[in-house]
């Protein structure tokens, strides 16, 4: 049998619940019951107060029912806050052993396994999300993430596929699986996907800005141009989309209209510069 926290407590000479009950800012030190602690961790993460989240963190697992894996997967949550991968890991596979069927431990132990490059064991554990939630989309789009991030795009494709199945309605399964078709070169059949993402969520000026990366290099320079001044109307503040629009207006030879949009782009800053050069990429356009 594991050492309680309070034996681990006592053996460090940490305060126990009763010890000190409020702390000099008025915020309770120990809470009461295992929800409680966790509410006290959570606000002290939310105030970057990592020390005491931990501390509360490891008191709600203490306080915790058996069954209950929530606290294991704030501590765990809370050791990825701080970096401690190998303490994170720990906690959610004591989550799974306290409770087999949880899937949200195994989305986290899949997480920390693709940081650490073991994508064959992330894989297989979201694979066992799905076989305990075969309507969890979500779960169906994290196994396609792991897919692609590991260069297996046709598996990664038809992960997308059977999120879209589940859940149709949702514009991110649609985006995920455009954008995908993108990058393995299939731009009409991509230009489906987003569109379908787009009739979902009319007023997200990201998803035109994928469509104009679609529409172009599936050849379509007009359709590209609109889709991208659409994206700008939506969002004028976005100084990149001006630089963008300039590009592509030059490229088809309308200088005019090319040099007004590039001085609406003297505007951006370093990160839009940054992720006008990867656009450009993905479009095969010299910068």
């Amino acid at each position: 049998m594991e050492p309680t926290f309070k034996v681990i407590a006592d053996l460090f000479q940490v305060p126990q619940p009763g010890d000190v009950e409020i702390a000099e800012n008025g915020r309770k030190k120990h809470g009461d019951t295992a929800e409680e602690s966790r509410q006290l961790g959570g606000q002290c993460l939310s105030q970057g107060d990592y020390a005491n989240a931990l501390r509360h963190f490891k008191e709600a697992v203490a306080q915790r029912d058996p069954g209950d894996v929530d606290p294991l997967i704030d501590l765990a949550g809370a050791y990825e806050y701080g970096d401690d991968y190998p303490q994170a890991l720990r906690q959610y596979e004591k989550a799974l052993r306290a409770k087999q069927d949880a899937a949200e431990p195994v989305l986290g132990v899949a997480e920390l396994y693709k940081r650490y490059g073991r994508y064959r064991d992330a894989i297989v554990k979201l694979e066992q999300a799905i076989e305990r939630e075969p309507g969890n989309a979500f779960f169906r789009i994290k196994l396609s993430e792991t897919l692609r991030d590991a260069r297996e795009r046709t598996r990664a494709l038809a992960a997308a596929q059977a999120a879209i199945a589940v859940k149709p309605d949702d514009a991110y399964n649609h985006y995920w699986t455009g954008d995908l078709l993108i990058e393995m070169g299939r731009y009409d059949e991509a230009l489906e996907y987003l569109r379908a993402a787009i009739e979902l969520s009319p007023g997200d000026d990201f998803l035109y800005l994928r469509a104009t990366v679609g529409f172009w290099c599936a050849g379509r320079q007009v359709e590209a141009i609109k889709a991208l001044r659409l994206a700008s109307e939506l969002d004028p503040e976005k100084h990149m989309y001006h630089g963008l629009l300039g590009i592509l207006l030059e490229e088809t030879e309308q200088k005019e209209e090319a040099d007004l949009e590039s001085a609406r782009a003297s505007k951006m800053d370093r990160y839009d510069h940054d992720l006008l050069g990867r656009i450009l990429a993905e479009m095969k356009i010299e910068p």
